[in-house]
């Protein structure tokens, strides 16, 4: 398990504190497998068995009624797919979209949450 360094206590938003064993703990809490994080909400979510199908539809139903400008995909050790598709998709919708490793969309997202920016990350479990 990597150890994160996070901006403090005592908010409600939903940093990630470690990943890694399969799983990843996020505001004290341990979610197995893999992760879709808002900024005030983390929920389990299913990655298709091949990431290469996973479709705008899929991650704009986890995003709410109102999507955030900006999802990350953490797309496991080192992404190799620039998930063209997928992007221009989100972007039809208003959604900025960027493709990192797991460990490069973890770090990322708690910068972005200490910025008070409005995010989704999409993120796949490391072994």
């Amino acid at each position: 398990m990597v150890e994160v360094r996070t901006f403090g206590d005592g908010s409600d938003l939903q940093l990630i504190h470690g990943y890694g064993d399969g799983g990843f703990r996020v505001s004290r809490e341990r979610y197995a497998g893999d992760l879709f994080l808002l900024p005030r909400q983390a929920m389990s979510w299913q990655v298709p068995a091949d990431l290469d199908s996973l479709s705008a539809d899929d991650l704009l139903a986890l995003m709410g009624e109102t999507p955030p400008p900006l999802l990350i995909l953490g797309a496991g050790e080192a992404p190799m797919h620039p998930f063209a598709e997928l992007g221009t998709a989100l972007r039809a919708s208003g959604v900025a979209f960027e493709v990192l490793s797991t460990a490069a969309a973890c770090r990322t997202w708690n910068v972005l949450m200490s910025e008070g920016r409005a995010a989704a990350a999409a993120l796949v479990a490391l072994p």
